[in-house]
């Protein structure tokens, strides 16, 4: 098994489908915020962390079984990528879902988005320690810096005037969210050579195992949710959990962590976009985050030229 660089990886050049890929990630992650703040206001985080966990899981493996293909070996010999997986589980999955569920209950979607923009710089800077071919540079600095101010921007400043007081401790709890979603992409890019499909369908299974006693404990407590929130919870699973996990795992393996991160630049993104397709004005702070983001977008992923 090689853990070589793949062309554009190596080179810090990426093609019209690498591109069309981050960009469908970060449009199932970006819908993801407003189904998670409708699920979680009738389901306890715990056991709706679980619920999206293992119907994540259930559509890969349906998925697998269509391809042929198959999860690693438990008997008569482990297979070492299990530990992988768990430990993938749990950092990208299990614990990140459960503190941005719960931070979510008090915060809105808006000042979550901005908190969510300290992943890149942070995957950017793991990645340049744990990752070959992903340095440090000046250039890249600049750009994940500008993408934060962009999203800043782009939400707005009255999204900035709820940081701090009150919900102190749910902000954090999304920071440390999104900075185990980076420690995530860091162990993902060293994960042996697995396709995305069952890397996915692994740390998805290993995941929803961990989470799931505190889930039916939470369950029991907890009165039957309206349908809008558990159709919520199944557009959850088979989207930004499953399907989102499957091209997850693909961009980090052609394309590097540093990539797949700036993911968090483009959500906000497109959430614009929508409210403007459904008619909303925009102002002129908005249209000045747009550029400022694509200034970073484009900064940060220059090929590198040794500064």
């Amino acid at each position: 098994m090689s853990n070589s660089l793949p062309p554009t990886h190596a080179t810090g050049q990426h093609s019209l489908f690498d591109w069309a890929r981050l960009l469908f990630v970060a449009i199932l992650w970006g819908t993801a915020f407003i189904l998670l703040k409708t699920a979680v206001a009738e389901i306890p985080p715990p056991t709706l962390v679980m619920a999206r966990l293992w119907i994540g899981a259930l559509f890969l493996l349906i998925w697998m079984a269509f391809r042929g293909h198959k999860l690693p070996p438990l008997i008569p010999k482990l297979d070492e990528r299990w530990l992988w997986f768990a430990g993938l589980g749990l950092t990208g999955a299990t614990i990140p879902f459960m503190l941005l569920s719960w931070g979510q209950q008090s915060l809105d979607s808006a000042l979550v988005g901005i908190l969510m923009a300290i992943m890149p710089l942070t995957t950017a800077a793991l990645a340049h320690v744990f990752v070959p071919g992903e340095t440090m540079t000046v250039r890249k600095f600049s750009g994940f810096a500008l993408g934060m101010v962009g999203v800043a921007l782009l939400m707005g400043p009255d999204a900035l005037h709820h940081l701090g007081g009150t919900q102190s401790l749910a902000q954090f709890a999304v920071i440390l969210g999104a900075i185990f979603y980076a420690i995530q992409a860091i162990i993902a890019r060293k994960l042996p050579e697995t396709r995305p499909s069952v890397a996915a369908a692994g740390l998805l299974l290993c995941a929803a195992l961990m989470i799931t006693p505190f889930g039916l404990y939470a369950a029991w407590q907890t009165d039957m949710p309206s349908t809008k929130a558990l159709l919520s919870v199944l557009a959850l699973g088979l989207g930004a959990t499953g399907l989102g996990g499957i091209i997850m795992m693909a961009i980090i393996r052609d394309s590097g962590p540093s990539f797949l991160s700036l993911s968090n630049y483009i959500m906000p993104l497109v959430a614009v976009l929508v409210g403007v397709l459904a008619g909303e004005h925009i102002g002129v702070t908005v249209w000045l985050g747009f550029a400022v983001i694509l200034a970073g977008l484009t900064l940060a992923r220059q090929k590198n030229r040794g500064t």
